[in-house]
């Protein structure tokens, strides 16, 4: 007669022991994520202020690490610091070559030709109409190691400078539209969003990712090898989400949304965010749209060695 009430009161407590685990395991997952900012670096805010992080069971703490730039990020990944970093996969390769096993995980911002948001510029009164002109320059770039370097000399040396005669400094791009002006340096590799309000003062005159093609996969999101072995759902769901986030960021309708977000992270006044120039995202990594760049960085000698663009990719990224 006691059967049931006993069978009852063991449902009831088995019940209550294993609420607490359920509403655990549906808590989002916390994710420590490192960017350099700006607008071809920002999806991660898009993901988390979108909703798509909570959509795959994802949180995050975002970190922005400005200078050093890709460089910086890599060096926070491998120390643990964060989980998932986001940088140019020269920066990648590089660490790969000294021993560091850094994957990538999905691709972040895509040089478009059609709609370039990095430039070379000079004053609007330089003499300077092309690259043969600008030997014996001084030429700043985002960093010395970085894909803009290797792009803007490649670019250079595709249209007859003499590069030997260049030299390269790093300038932070906020303060290179001013420089160029005042002609402190003679040119410029500029990026958004400081391209659209500089050229009030500077004219454009090339495109250096074209060196590369018409469309290249620039940087990607990356973590430690041994991070995603142990959390390789969480890696997976990482992927997913950048893919989605890149998809919606792609679409122009989106970008007044995806600009206040970046206003409100970045610091970027909104007003030059309406009228710059917008970052793509790759949805999927493409190799041959990676090994052109990776094969200059070879080049000039930014690494040591050839490395295959698949080689980078881990098998939680969504590939071609």
């Amino acid at each position: 007669m006691r059967t049931r009430p006993v069978l009852a009161l063991l449902a009831l407590a088995m019940t209550l022991m294993i609420q607490p685990v359920r509403a655990q395991e549906a808590a989002p997952a916390m994710l420590r994520i490192a960017t350099p900012g700006g607008d071809g670096n920002a999806q991660a805010w898009y993901a988390q202020d979108t909703g798509t992080f909570a959509k795959y069971g994802l949180t995050s703490q975002i970190e922005a690490i400005r200078r050093g730039s890709g460089a910086a990020v890599a060096a926070a990944v491998t120390g643990g610091t964060v989980d998932i970093g986001e940088g140019d996969i020269v920066a990648v390769a590089a660490a790969r070559e000294h021993g560091i096993p850094l994957t990538l995980l999905a691709p972040s911002f895509l040089f478009r030709s059609a709609e370039p948001i990095a430039a070379l510029v000079v004053a609007k009164a330089s003499p300077v109409k092309s690259a043969k002109d600008l030997n014996g320059s001084v030429i700043a770039v985002p960093s010395l190691e970085g894909p803009a370097k290797l792009a803007t000399q490649k670019w250079l040396q595709q249209h007859g400078a003499d590069i030997a005669t260049i030299k390269f400094v790093e300038l932070s791009p906020a303060n290179m539209a001013a420089s160029v002006a005042q002609g402190t340096i003679a040119a410029a590799s500029l990026n958004e969003p400081y391209l659209a309000p500089a050229l009030e003062r500077v004219r454009e005159i090339g495109y250096p990712y074209d060196a590369f093609g018409k469309t290249v996969q620039v940087s990607a999101w990356f973590a430690r090898e041994d991070w995603v072995k142990a959390h390789p759902d969480l890696a997976a769901r990482f992927a997913r989400a950048m893919r989605e986030t890149a998809i919606w960021a792609n679409d122009p309708k989106n970008h007044p949304q995806s600009g206040a977000i970046l206003a409100r992270y970045d610091a970027f006044p909104a007003d030059q965010i309406g009228h710059m120039r917008r970052a793509a995202f790759g949805e999927r990594f493409d190799v041959s749209l990676m090994q052109p760049l990776l094969d200059s960085a070879v080049q000039q000698k930014s690494i040591p060695s050839p490395i295959d663009a698949k080689d980078l990719i881990s098998s939680s990224a969504a590939v071609k």
